[in-house]
């Protein structure tokens, strides 16, 4: 297998960088020389270190020839920054033709670049590299709606207590009179006149009933006597 690097040579590398207010920055890295190796050989012909302010960020890149009439189809060169790699492919195939990148390259601390030979199995320099940087976009924000929580005041419940109403019963109350006591009054002495008023009539009609009384008893002796005097004779 044939391998031979006549000639590498890198005539520099530049970072352009741009306004403090700019949105990117560039880097430059130029690669001369004259390359040999046989169709699918790969070979390194640039490395550089990242400003540690650019690591992360997201390059695009384009190899501009200036070789003349120098045309080597299938020529590719491979850019490697951190875990990231993109290809510009066929670069050498027109004189003076600008080429770009197949991907974007996410920078990580240095950038290699190494060749890999077409058919012809050569490579005669003179190319600009050039890798356009970003920074990467803000992570999407995303916005939560939270409904509006409507609060319901519910007035307050107030309880009234009734005291439990106690019904005395009170037992009926049978009140008995005491029994009338009749006094009899005997008659005054001297008559009606003597006691004066209602005394003297009551002790009078109380002198009537106690003769009729005594003229009861005597009839009734009498009834008695004629009875006994019947049986005698019978």
């Amino acid at each position: 297998m044939r391998k031979a690097s006549i000639a590498l040579a890198i005539s520099g590398v530049l970072l352009l960088a741009a306004p403090a207010w700019a949105q990117s920055e560039t880097i430059v890295i130029e690669v001369a020389g004259i390359n040999r190796g046989d169709e699918g050989d790969i070979i390194r012909v640039a490395s550089v270190e990242v400003d540690p302010g650019m690591v992360g960020w997201l390059c695009t890149a384009t190899a501009q020839t200036g070789n003349n009439a120098s045309e080597h189809p299938d020529n590719n060169f491979i850019l490697t920054s951190g875990g990231s790699s993109t290809e510009i492919l066929d670069w050498e195939a027109v004189a003076g033709e600008i080429t770009h990148s197949s991907g974007t390259l996410v920078l990580g601390e240095s950038i290699t670049v190494d060749l890999r030979f077409g058919p012809r199995g050569i490579s005669s320099g003179g190319v600009r590299i050039v890798l356009t940087c970003s920074p990467p976009p803000p992570p999407e924000t995303t916005t939560t709606t939270v409904p509006e929580t409507t609060t319901t005041t519910v007035p307050e419940t107030t309880t009234t207590t009734v005291p439990e109403t106690t019904t005395t019963t009170v037992p009926e109350t049978t009140t008995t009179a005491p029994p009338q006591t009749t006094t009899t009054e005997p008659p005054p002495e001297g008559g009606v006149s003597a006691g004066g008023g209602a005394t003297a009539v009551a002790g009078r009609e109380l002198a009537v009933l106690s003769l009729a009384g005594g003229a009861l008893a005597l009839l009734g002796s009498a009834a008695l006597v004629a009875r006994q005097k019947q049986s005698d004779r019978e």
